[in-house]
């Protein structure tokens, strides 16, 4: 799970970019890059940390720079019916986001850092098949 000090840490640079009567629902570090599935793109060979929030309406997906700044430039907004929670291995308590949208620069997964897989299937209502195991 990820710590209490970066979660405060991501809901506050992402409260900033709520709009009026918006609320965070679940917020959390993950990771694009490295997957499988995105041989031959070359972002299989670079893992890039995101900050990831849901909210009430949608998801904000900030992409954080190597020295872990936020990248003002690539902070994205996705309709949150445009974003599910996908298998990921239980056993360590990882959540996997896969996000739809036509914008190119948005990862279509997310891998977290642990954190708390049962906080963003709360808040997106939505999960992944409960007979579907140890899926990477």
């Amino acid at each position: 799970m990820a710590s209490a000090k970066l979660e405060d840490r991501i809901r506050e640079s992402l409260t900033a970019r709520l709009e009026p009567g918006e609320q965070l629902r679940a917020v959390g570090e993950f990771q694009s890059g490295g997957d499988l599935r995105e041989l031959p793109k070359a972002t299989f060979f670079v893992n890039r940390n995101w900050w990831v929030g849901i909210t009430d309406r949608r998801a904000i997906l900030a992409k954080q720079s190597y020295g872990g700044k936020l990248l003002e430039n690539q902070i994205f907004s996705v309709p949150r019916e445009n974003v599910a929670v996908k298998g990921g291995v239980r056993r360590l308590h990882l959540t996997r986001l896969r996000i739809t949208s036509p914008e190119r620069k948005v990862p279509k997964v997310l891998r977290s850092m642990p954190s708390s897989r049962d906080a963003f299937t709360k808040a997106l209502g939505n999960g992944d098949d409960p007979h579907e195991h140890g899926e990477t």
